[in-house]
């Protein structure tokens, strides 16, 4: 069996610390039936990339499926909001509840993040790492998760006691150079070996699964296998929660990093597949709707404006006439008339029935966005 780690006791505890990445004693064998998943899940990237570059303004989808993303990643932690409620928050007067703070959190914590990699150049470094947990924690949780810090106190984690806190920064920084110069592995099976790895270490007090996962969409897209943020691999995470616990904790006590990575490539397969389907649906209902409003008997002005709207609501599937009017650049009263044109073509729904701030919903793609496909 494949030593991962050792153990170090302090007082009564048993303090797993993991080995460095790569896998060794021995090396991580990619055997056939894990080559032809690695083949399977690279074509589905490939797919789904393709999709994203043929989608008009893929821009204004990108904003959803990292929301999905967030919000999946959050229930696997008990945190459960909807998208509804945080589309909606941002027209409110009212402060969020803490639930969908922390899921608003995650998805400005990966937009900081890929900011740092993309635009300034930054490797996935802990300078990285501490930024997005900085964000993730900073409301609802802050008060006891020390954000954007490593823990300085033992925690322990179901039957796991990671690593004594002293330890945390050296065994962050040999992931940090796994990461970014990791020649040994195909950098789809490094994103796996770093989640797992970052789990082990367990570097902060709270937010860890969430900025583990994080990660993994980080390196996909620094590693240019992803071309967007596209990808919710905790979907198929939180469907199989048993299962991916399960393998985790298998490569600790086995060392079967094999297992969890034969996991992890299914959960990437198959976490592709649905966000390709997903595009397509988008791509088909703007399509349709986009012909719809052509073919009314309108001027060309308006017929312009309202597909220009209707691009918009893709963005904003919740919406009200004063958020119209200002991402349009239009007076409030033509937003209004715009947005009365939608609720007659059954476009858009109205979300409640008070007379002042009318809030609408773009139910059709919302309707797509938390689609079942299996």
């Amino acid at each position: 069996m494949r030593h991962v780690g050792t153990y170090e006791i302090i007082g009564s505890n048993k303090h797993f610390i993991p080995n460095p990445l790569p896998p060794q004693n021995p090396a991580l064998h990619l055997n056939s039936a894990i080559l032809e998943l690695y083949g399977r899940a690279m074509l589905q990237i490939g797919m789904l990339n393709e999709m994203t570059d043929r989608l008009p303004n893929m821009q204004r989808f990108i904003k959803a499926y990292v929301l999905k993303e967030a919000l999946l990643s959050s229930s696997i932690e008990g945190i459960h909001t909807s998208l509804v409620d945080v589309f909606t928050q941002p027209l409110l007067d009212t402060r969020p509840n803490k639930n969908t703070q922390l899921v608003m959190n995650y998805t400005k914590a990966l937009d900081v993040a890929l900011t740092m990699i993309q635009k300034e150049n930054l490797p996935i470094a802990n300078r990285v790492i501490l930024k997005a947990h900085e964000i993730l924690m900073q409301v609802g949780e802050g008060d006891h998760a020390n954000p954007g810090h490593f823990r300085k106190q033992s925690v322990q984690v179901g039957n796991l006691i990671p690593a004594p806190a002293p330890q945390v920064p050296g065994l962050m920084s040999a992931l940090e150079q796994f990461m970014n110069a990791n020649e040994t592995v195909p950098p789809l099976i490094a994103s796996g070996l770093a989640h797992v790895q970052f789990e082990m270490i367990h570097p902060f007090l709270d937010g860890n699964g969430r900025i583990g996962r994080l990660l993994i969409v980080l390196m996909l897209i620094q590693d240019k296998l992803l071309s967007a943020p596209i990808l919710y691999p905790s979907y198929y995470f939180k469907k199989e929660s048993t299962e991916y616990y399960h393998r985790l904790d298998q490569v600790r006590t086995q060392g079967d990093f094999e297992g969890w990575i034969t996991f992890y490539l299914n959960v990437i397969e198959k976490s592709c597949i649905d966000a390709h389907r997903r595009a397509k649906d988008i791509e088909s209902l703007q399509s349709s709707l986009t012909e719809t409003i052509g073919n009314e008997k309108l001027s060309v002005a308006q017929i312009i404006t309202r597909q220009q709207a209707l691009s918009i609501l893709f963005q904003f599937p919740i919406i009200n006439s004063t958020e119209l009017s200002d991402q349009l650049d239009i007076s409030y009263n033509t937003a209004r008339q715009i947005i009365s044109y939608f609720l007659d073509c059954g476009i858009l729904i109205e979300e409640n029935q008070q007379k002042r701030g009318k809030l609408f919903r773009f139910k059709s793609y919302l309707d797509v966005l938390e689609k079942e496909y299996e």
